[in-house]
């Protein structure tokens, strides 16, 4: 048996699969190996061997795609902690970047920008990644992303910012308050979780201008980013991830008035792959 393993920051998808059928698709925990430790990232795949009944040393391949890979720190520690639990695998870790160029793009060449909790991008020529903007994660950067968009929203919520009725249905909708969204953000654990969480709500409230012009905003703010770094862009944008894919109307008309030509959108890569 084979497995295929991608993971954003907020969930996993993995696939048991041979040449000739799919044993099982399984969706658990995300992964964000800048953050997560080895024994958290354990945990994760401790608990998709057992809901799985996979039988650990019958595994013959791995194919592991993931957030925080590119780096080869990150990418070993991944390796590792699969390398103990499935002792018999062949195993190859990538960066989720490579899953999206290898969903999105084949052998073709393009630009490839991943917009889910976290956001990032490459230029692949058909067979590797080229170049890659600097990723700075969710407190620094991750402009377009689901956690960069709700730290937005939030902003304008506790600068009283934002319509009366948008401002009462959040609260409704999080059972939360000012002082409840301050003890979240500066004293819980991992308040990128709470940013990642809003973006759900947000498209309910697309239409409205307010919230648009949030969503707009950050948009913009990935494609200056983009523009910094790789100044002119001779091929077209692919684009993967669940923020790119449910707010994608938004997202085509931010590229097109900055005259970025999208070719293609998917929620998620493991399917494409």
């Amino acid at each position: 048996m084979n497995i295929l393993i991608e993971s954003g920051a907020t969930k996993s998808t993995c696939i048991g699969y041979s040449d000739r059928c799919t044993f099982f698709s399984y969706k658990t925990t995300g992964i964000n190996a800048t953050y997560a430790t080895k024994g958290e990232i354990f945990a994760v795949f401790e608990k998709l061997i057992l809901e799985n009944r996979v039988v650990a040393d019958k595994v013959e391949n791995i194919r592991y795609y993931g957030a925080g890979c590119f780096n080869k720190t990150n990418a070993e520690k991944v390796k590792e902690v699969l390398t103990s639990l499935f002792q018999n695998a062949n195993i190859e870790v990538f960066s989720d970047l490579y899953a999206a160029c290898h969903a999105l793009c084949k052998n073709n060449s393009g630009f490839v920008g991943i917009l889910g909790t976290g956001a990032g991008s490459c230029f692949y020529d058909g067979e590797t990644i080229t170049q890659k903007a600097p990723s700075l994660g969710w407190l620094l950067g991750d402009e377009g992303s689901g956690t960069h968009i709700g730290k937005l929203f939030v902003t304008e919520y506790l600068k009283d910012k934002l319509e009366l009725e948008i401002l009462q249905d959040f609260e409704k909708t999080f059972s939360v308050s000012k002082p409840l969204v301050l003890e979240q953000i500066y004293q819980q654990p991992k308040p990128q979780h709470f940013f990642a969480s809003i973006p759900p709500f947000l498209l309910k409230h697309i239409e409205k201008p307010q919230i648009k012009q949030i969503v707009e905003t950050s948009f913009q703010n990935f494609f200056d980013k983009q523009i910094e770094h790789y100044q002119t862009f001779p091929h077209p944008w692919f684009f993967c991830g669940s923020i790119a894919f449910y707010f994608q109307k938004t997202l085509v008309e931010v590229a097109t008035k900055n005259n970025i030509k999208i070719e293609k959108i998917i929620p998620d890569c493991a399917e494409h792959l």
